[in-house]
């Protein structure tokens, strides 16, 4: 049912314009940040919200393994190849609704590069707590959509950067 309210939300806003220029002068990326940063031993947080580009508040938890270079750099990339993997949250929290949506994920070598793959749970104990943490916080004040739903095509909206036949429900509350 709450993925009928984030339908229903999309419909009644496509014609009201784009939240850019709001999302990015009055929004600041820590907002949420007294939800999800509590009992983070273990777990490096990532914000990877950018309200340039998408409508919502991005963030990745990964299990803390200490890689000697900044994430998203070449050389912890080489880092998380040797490894072999490197499990994640990853949440998106609509700026622009009410509505998040969570994963369980890892980062796996393939072909000298990294390929994420869903997980329906974690190895990493301290993160699978991270995750049913967040989401007690999140469910008190938010709707989590189901991610199935967030496939649903929305024909005749237009989005940046986006095919009309690639324009989802997803994209149009998170990206």
């Amino acid at each position: 049912m709450k993925s009928k309210l984030a339908i229903d939300f999309v419909n009644r806003t496509l014609n009201e314009g784009d939240y850019g220029y709001t999302l990015r002068n009055y929004l600041k990326i820590d907002t949420l940040d007294y939800l999800l940063l509590d009992n983070m031993d273990g777990i490096t947080f990532l914000h990877m919200t950018d309200f340039n580009y998408g409508r919502c508040f991005a963030y990745m938890f990964m299990e803390d393994i200490q890689l000697s270079k900044s994430f998203f750099t070449v050389k912890a990339r080489e880092e998380v190849i040797q490894r072999g993997y490197i499990e994640f949250i990853s949440l998106k929290i609509s700026a622009i609704s009410p509505f998040f949506y969570m994963d369980k994920a890892m980062y796996i070598p393939e072909e000298g590069k990294l390929r994420i793959v869903l997980l329906d749970q974690f190895k990493n104990e301290k993160l699978e707590e991270k995750f049913s943490n967040i989401l007690l916080n999140l469910d008190e004040k938010f709707d989590r959509v189901d991610p199935d739903d967030l496939r649903i095509p929305l024909e005749g909206v237009r989005l940046e950067n986006v095919e009309p036949e690639d324009v989802t429900i997803g994209r149009y509350l998170f990206e």
